[in-house]
């Protein structure tokens, strides 16, 4: 075993990420630049210090890495390859208190996804006398990085040269190294296509493990239709004037536009778009997979002699997402839809290639169903497990390399018109049996966080949720 309070991180952050087109280790995941990911790792490991070696103009990169408090090294050539980084970090870590150290983790600072826990495992690792190099053995294939260089090791790095490191070296020596078997995968971040590939795999962690907290949790099925009992929460006046979301929406209308609305549910805004365009020949065509909204989006269609609508009754991405006709809408938008689909990147393709001129998404700081999140600690005793919402979306349209335009608008969260209406949202929210064993709890919740306003009835605890209308070109 290594002990993590003598050994020190040595993060390579020097490379000019020429693939990347530039900025590589500033790119964000998750709200951070990828080379944060990578200190904050160390930092959850433990580790006795952290060098990270940067190229000659890094300024944003030194600030990043002495928040973090790591020491900053300058490699003032690093065309010269990954090799020579490894050796000024060395050189770097010889020096004084050197002699209280006893190996070198060196990180690649395009590795966000490096865990703590491969950290542990290599440090944990016995290494037999005459070995010198643990590296991680990935069931998922991939390069064997972070490496662990044990103090004897070190002499080593004046053999290496070129951009791989210690890669040729240990592959000529295999007796000097020891392999730990370790699950996953810790892919490097060359391209904007590998970014996007780990942004887009995270949206799919997050999906999965919000949905097997359901499965544990659930004592009643979703049923076949999942938004029948709750439909006239979706209902909406489609000539209301007092909304800005739609607002914004009608900016992008054009004469004669045709407009895809995916997941168009009760037609909130499929309808008030579809009486903006009758005028100019334009119409709608609203895609949801609950006939229960559809209905009542053909009922609200027919009391407000709307015609130019179409519906469909699919998920998508449907065989034939423009319903029959050839062309594609010259707009297609999601509202509040998304949020729960794992395999975003395909989603998102299918949007693209559905729409001429833009593609719009509605989406929520945070999920419209987190409104019952209060509820969860109170009647499950754990806290509910977040989608991804606007934020990881823009994230994901980024990584893709999408320009984007985002309006920011302000909500004030959902009202109920009676009690009975915020119980029946809510119970949709928790998977409870009426009969079951947590009702009583879920009763006194309710008692608890339930409160009537002026205009309605509201849950208590909620926060606040922006909306965020997100404009791109396909």
């Amino acid at each position: 075993m290594t002990d993590p309070a003598r050994t020190a991180a040595l993060v390579l952050a020097a490379g000019a990420g020429a693939r990347f087109g530039g900025g590589k280790l500033l790119a964000e995941l998750n709200g951070r630049p990828l080379l944060d990911h990578v200190l904050a790792t160390i930092g959850d490991a433990g580790l006795a210090a952290t060098i990270v070696v940067v190229g000659p103009d890094s300024t944003e990169l030194e600030e990043i890495a002495m928040a973090r408090g790591a020491r900053v090294v300058r490699n003032a050539a690093p065309e010269r390859g990954l090799s020579s980084s490894v050796r000024i970090g060395l050189v770097a870590l010889a020096q004084d208190p050197a002699e209280a150290l006893e190996a070198a983790l060196v990180l690649l600072g395009d590795q966000p996804r490096t865990s703590a826990a491969v950290i542990r495992a290599l440090l944990a690792a016995e290494v037999p006398e005459g070995r010198s190099i643990v590296i991680p053995r990935y069931a998922g294939g991939g390069g064997a990085n972070p490496t662990l260089l044990l103090k004897r090791a070190w002499p080593l790095a004046a053999q290496v040269e070129g951009d791989r490191g210690f890669g040729p070296l240990i592959s000529e020596h295999p007796e000097l190294v020891l392999e730990v078997e370790l699950p996953g995968e810790n892919p490097d971040v060359d391209t904007p296509a590998d970014l996007a590939r780990i942004v887009e795999t995270n949206w799919a962690a997050r999906v999965e493990a919000n949905r097997a907290q359901v499965e544990r949790i659930r004592e009643v099925p979703d049923g076949g239709d999942f938004y029948a009992p709750v439909r006239s929460l979706f209902r909406a006046d489609p000539t209301r004037i007092d909304d800005p979301v739609l607002g914004a929406l009608l900016e992008q209308v054009q004469p004669g536009d045709r407009w895809l609305d995916v997941g168009a549910g009760a037609g909130r805004f499929a309808l008030p778009l579809a009486r903006a365009l009758e005028p100019t020949g334009g119409d709608v065509v609203a895609l949801d997979a609950s006939p229960s909204m559809l209905a009542s989006l053909r009922e609200i269609a027919a009391q407000h002699a709307i015609r130019n609508v179409r519906t469909i009754e699919a998920r998508w991405p449907p065989a034939d997402p423009a319903g029959g006709d050839a062309d594609p809408a010259d707009v297609v938008l999601i509202a509040h839809v998304g949020y729960d689909i794992e395999a975003i990147g395909p989603f998102v393709d299918a949007l693209e290639a559905a729409a001429r001129r833009t593609c719009v998404a509605v989406l929520m700081d945070r999920v419209p169903a987190s409104a019952a999140d209060p509820f969860w600690p109170l009647v499950h005793d754990e806290f509910r497990l977040s989608l991804p919402a606007l934020p990881e979306f823009i994230e994901v349209l980024r990584a893709r390399g999408r320009s984007i335009e985002v309006v920011k608008l302000a909500n004030e969260g959902r009202q109920f018109d009676s009690r009975a209406a915020l119980e029946g949202f809510v119970r949709r929210q928790l998977w409870i049996d009426p009969a079951g064993a947590r009702e009583a709890r879920f009763q006194a919740a309710l008692d608890a966080l339930a409160m009537e306003q002026a205009g309605g009835w509201v849950i208590s605890g909620r926060g606040t949720n922006e909306i965020g209308v997100v404009t791109w070109r396909p």
